[in-house]
């Protein structure tokens, strides 16, 4: 009895934060992106950034943000490369949806 109540309490919780998550707008922290994150090239048809200390798919909310400011057009990665010191760099092209 104990271990489906258990079993209950966890999959309530977790339906509950599937539920935040799906409704809640993700709003990029851009304070934190301030020291993390340089713009290392951009282009038209593309933005290179340089980032450390934060996950790559955060950076999609800006490039998706980059993209769409330069033709209405969808951010994709294209690639993530590691640079000197440990640093990386994720490349996203920018193409129309």
């Amino acid at each position: 009895m104990k271990k489906l109540a258990l079993f209950s309490m966890l999959f309530a919780l977790g339906a509950c934060s599937l539920w935040q998550d799906e409704t809640a707008p993700f709003e990029p922290d851009y304070n934190r992106y301030a020291g993390n994150v340089s713009i290392v090239s951009t282009s038209s048809d593309s933005v290179v950034y340089e980032y450390k200390n934060i996950r790559v798919d955060e950076l999609g909310a800006i490039a998706a943000q980059y993209c769409d400011d330069h033709g209405q057009r969808q951010a994709y990665l294209d690639k993530i490369l590691l640079h000197k010191n440990n640093s990386r760099r994720a490349v996203f092209i920018c193409r129309k949806m």
